[in-house]
């Protein structure tokens, strides 16, 4: 019976993709900061946008749920581009090119890519690039924290499973989701299970039945301001402090209704069935 989620093969070869970024940026926790805490990386202004009309062109660049495949690995692709983290102002330019080229092929509800549709993706990008630092620097630090441990993530496990990092500890399973600390954000998690799935070759979409039971969650405050035992900020990015993601790790790890047993895992089976499906399909396309 498999023990361990590098067991499943398909699974496997989307985590090796990642791992293979985290060999080509080679940082540990305390580098990345390093890193952040050049003045290029200061993180950017939310840019407000004004007026009935473009808050509801904002409200539709919202309900887009994504802007093409490459827009899903944008992070790592830009990473592997740049042999480093890029700065959030790389990322955001990197992004609005393929949004653009996204928007433009099929404009959602018929809104045509003009400056304020450029300001609202740009406000996503932005939102975006701070949830992948802070996920990067996660999984750095509990690399660190608990060497004992296997902590992988995947474009493909946030794409179908909706997790971030997958954690194995030496009795259980875990599966993580990082979040900012809102209402917007609690909101979305919500409505985040109900969806998951990909295209095969023919462009034709096939749904993933996603299930949270047992996932745990982590989360960040998104202002300086708020005083808080989670975050620690620099250069206006937020991160996980080190005492806290330790505790609620170990705090994960002895209670059982968190998590799963290492053997016979439901949803591993049914993503690896699930992706040996895609790829019968795409042979037979």
């Amino acid at each position: 019976m498999k023990s361990s989620i590098i067991n499943y093969s398909r699974i496997y070869a989307g985590i090796l993709d990642q791992e293979s970024l985290y060999s080509l940026l080679d940082l540990t926790a305390d580098g990345l900061k390093e890193t952040l805490a050049k003045p290029e990386y200061a993180v950017q202004p939310y840019q407000k946008i004004e007026g009935k009309v473009n808050k509801g062109i904002e409200a539709t660049v919202e309900r887009v749920t994504g802007f093409g495949t490459k827009m899903g690995s944008a992070f790592e692709a830009l990473c592997t581009e740049l042999a480093r983290v890029p700065t959030q102002k790389e990322f955001n330019e990197y992004c609005l090119e393929l949004a653009e080229e996204f928007w433009r092929k099929n404009p959602p509800e018929g809104i045509q890519w003009d400056d304020t549709v450029s300001t609202a993706v740009a406000n996503r990008n932005y939102r975006c690039y701070i949830s992948q630092i802070v996920e990067l620097h996660c999984v750095l630090l509990l690399r660190e924290l608990f060497p004992e441990w296997k902590i992988v993530g995947s474009d493909v496990l946030d794409t179908l499973m909706g997790v971030d990092i997958v954690v194995e500890t030496e009795t259980k399973r875990l599966y993580l989701h990082v979040m900012k600390n809102s209402k917007y954000s609690f909101l979305s998690f919500r409505k985040k299970q109900k969806r998951g799935g990909m295209r095969d070759q023919a462009g034709k979409f096939k749904r993933y039945v996603r299930d949270f039971t047992g996932d745990k969650t982590l989360m960040y405050e998104g202002r300086q301001e708020s005083c808080s035992e989670t975050t620690e900020f620099v250069n206006g990015l937020p991160l996980f402090k080190e005492e806290w993601l330790k505790d609620q790790l170990s705090l994960y790890d002895a209670f059982p209704q968190f998590g799963e047993a290492l053997e016979g895992s439901k949803k591993l089976e049914y993503m690896e069935n699930y992706l040996a499906a895609m790829e019968s399909k795409e042979s037979v396309a």
